[in-house]
């Protein structure tokens, strides 16, 4: 089953999506609106590989 990932508010330092973080704790390690291309390298990488099981 392939997930949706609602990337509309950005993405956070974890490789989850800034929505699907601040829904679980409350917080997210980036600001909303980060892009993947501005997350430090190892969420870069997590956020791409969820980006490319979810298609």
């Amino acid at each position: 089953m392939d997930e949706q990932l609602d990337t509309t508010q950005g993405w956070c330092c974890d490789g989850r999506t800034y929505k699907e973080h601040a829904a679980e704790d409350g917080h997210c390690c980036q600001a909303e609106g980060t892009q993947i291309d501005d997350l430090p390298a190892d969420g870069q990488a997590k956020a791409r590989e969820r980006l490319q099981s979810a298609t």
